[in-house]
């Protein structure tokens, strides 16, 4: 039986925890390339490690608590981002003219698909990152 790559990292939500999900990230997708079936071109990857930063970024930003992190591959250069938080209101996209609020834009223009989901003790946003 064939076993689909993934990644859990639990996060606290202090300070480090966006580096730390991106450097995991990073190794991750380093043991993918390892098997040509699971491998993904350089930018993808860092799409992948960007979306990454982003949705950590955001949910330490806008709840509190830990928050979890799950990448997966979910076929042939195709690559879901996970991130779990305790805040159960929906993202929001901020409006253009400040310095930041910008996150969730990147993550739509470099993700196939983005959707939230609402759990028991908050929501997951999901993003599929998918090769170009």
């Amino acid at each position: 039986m064939h076993q689909i790559p993934a990644l859990a990292v639990d996060l606290d939500g202090r300070p480090g925890s966006v580096r730390h999900a991106r450097h995991q990230a990073g190794l991750f997708l380093t043991d993918l390339a390892v098997e040509p079936a699971t491998a993904l071109r350089p930018e993808t990857c860092r799409d992948v490690v960007l979306v990454v930063g982003e949705l950590v970024a955001n949910a330490c930003l806008h709840a509190p608590g830990p928050c979890r992190l799950t990448l997966a591959v979910t076929g042939r250069g195709r690559v879901e981002v996970a991130v779990e938080d305790t805040n159960p209101r929906p993202p929001v996209p901020q409006r253009r003219g400040g310095p930041t609020g910008y996150g969730l834009r990147v993550v739509a223009w470099l993700s196939r698909e983005v959707r939230v989901e609402t759990t028991e003790g908050g929501k997951v946003v999901r993003a599929e990152v998918v090769e170009r």
